[in-house]
């Protein structure tokens, strides 16, 4: 019996349109994955129609070397495409929802398989990230007609990085494997982690602000809540505040955190990390998940905020046995 890679790439070469979209406020895996993927078909099947969708992040643009960096099609092309959806665990999170009007559905992910959409689903599920799974495709099939290029392999490995917090998190020796192997292609790695690491002056003075108002709990537990209107008093127009997301980690004391953002709506994006304790049960409780020290949330009110703040602040004292205070 074919593998589920096989299986995918017969279904490519059956289509001569394939439309790749991945997940709503993406990040580097969502884009490196996606378009690492774009590439590698462009360059293996340079007779098909190949677009990958969505919203572009101006803070994100520079990951692309061509433009435009999203493409944008008709609804038409839906007609007799296949659909492949990358490093989205939930199908509500798919950017541009005309994502079911495909033919045919495959879901490439590395989060939990909860929601089981699609009509061929290839999950790895804690594997590094999506974009290490696209290079094992490559590899896997080179001898069928995959092609990797050079900027294939520089998207994918931005996604890797992205995914792992700069190697700090779901390491395992295969994603160094694929990483030594990405490395063959000689793209300016230098020049990437320049990008992902530079922020502007005032994300440097949000991030201090990050760091001077985090409360941080008996148990190692730390969270910042940062209202809409401190977020637009420091100007970052469309750069966003994912910079902010690691910097309770360089505190000692500090074990788990979580960044609540107000949204316009009023309602909270959360994002949750942990040196520790897994956060992804927890998160799947306000609306999110993810992996396990790595987690996305949503807080509709100041009551949820108060409830996973104690569910958090409990599991670090049940796993430690801090006392709170009084």
């Amino acid at each position: 019996m074919a593998s589920i890679e096989e299986q995918i790439l017969e279904q490519i070469k059956r289509y001569e349109t394939i439309i790749i979209h991945r997940h709503q406020r993406p990040d580097p895996d969502a884009f490196g994955s996606q378009l690492g993927l774009k590439a590698i078909l462009q360059a293996s099947f340079p007779e098909k129609k190949i677009y990958a969708v969505g919203k572009s992040v101006p803070g994100l643009a520079w990951m692309s070397e061509t433009e435009p960096f999203m493409d944008t099609i008709p609804d038409a092309a839906y007609n007799k495409a296949l659909v492949i959806v990358t490093d989205t665990a939930n199908a509500p999170r798919v950017d541009d929802q005309r994502w079911p009007n495909g033919l045919e559905i495959i879901k490439i992910d590395h989060h939990p398989n909860d929601d089981q959409y699609g009509d061929w689903q290839w999950v790895k599920e804690g594997h590094s990230a999506t974009s290490t799974m696209i290079y094992e495709f490559y590899e896997l099939l080179k001898d069928q007609g995959l092609v990797m290029t050079k900027e294939a392999a520089r998207l994918l490995y931005i996604g890797i990085v992205g995914d792992t917090g700069r190697f700090m998190y779901g390491m395992d020796s295969e994603t160094f494997r694929v990483v030594s192997e990405l490395f063959k292609y000689h793209f300016d790695y230098e020049t990437v982690h320049h990008h992902m690491e530079t922020i502007s002056e005032n994300a440097a003075k949000l991030s201090g602000y990050v760091l001077q108002n985090l409360t941080i709990l008996p148990s190692g537990f730390a969270y910042i809540v940062m209202t809409k209107e401190l977020v637009k008093k420091f100007n970052l127009q469309e750069s966003g505040t994912a910079f902010v997301v690691p910097l309770p980690s360089k505190i000692d004391r500090v074990r788990a955190w979580a960044i609540f953002e107000e949204q316009d709506e009023g309602n909270f994006r959360v994002r949750l990390r942990s040196k520790t304790i897994v956060i992804n049960q927890i998160a799947n409780q306000f609306d999110g998940g993810g992996h396990p020290m790595a987690s996305g949330a949503w807080a509709q009110d100041k009551n949820d905020i108060t409830r996973l703040v104690k569910i958090l602040d409990n599991a670090l004292i049940e796993k430690y046995g801090v006392e709170k205070e009084d």
